[in-house]
C-alpha cells in the first residue's frame, strides 16, 4: 500500500505542478487483472494463493467473489479507463483517481 500511496501523492504533485501549462496528470488505479497480466507469471501467483490458502485455479474466483460487484475485472476495462483521462473527454479533470476493481472497500480514496 506505501508504493500505491506513493503513486498516488507523486500525481497529485505533477498535477499541481502542470496545471498552469494544461498538463493533466490522473491516475488509474487497477485491482485483481489476473488475464493478461505478467505478474501472475512468476511467484506471485503462487505466494498470494498460499497467503488465501487455496490453488492457483482458484484465485480469480477469489478476487472476483471479494469485489463488491462480484466481476472480474480485464485488461481493456484498464485500457478504457485510461482512454477517458487521455480523451478530451477528461479535458477538465486533472489530479484525479479511478479505482477499476470491480469496487473493493480497501482501496476506496482517503
Amino acid at each position: 500500500m506505501h508504493r500505491q500511496a506513493a503513486e498516488i501523492h507523486l500525481a497529485r504533485c505533477l498535477a499541481l505542478e502542470g496545471a498552469e501549462a494544461q498538463i493533466r496528470v490522473n491516475v488509474v488505479n487497477p485491482d485483481a487483472v489476473l488475464r493478461g497480466s505478467k505478474i501472475w507469471s512468476g511467484e506471485w501467483k503462487e505466494q498470494r494463493a498460499a497467503a488465501y490458502k487455496m490453488s492457483t485455479d482458484d484465485l480469480e474466483e477469489h478476487y472476483r467473489s471479494r469485489s463488491m460487484l462480484k466481476r472480474s475485472v480485464f485488461p481493456e476495462d484498464i485500457a478504457e479507463a485510461i482512454y477517458f483521462f487521455a480523451s478530451d473527454m477528461s479535458a477538465k479533470s486533472t489530479g484525479n483517481i479511478v479505482n477499476v476493481d470491480a469496487g473493493n472497500a480497501q482501496s476506496f480514496t482517503r
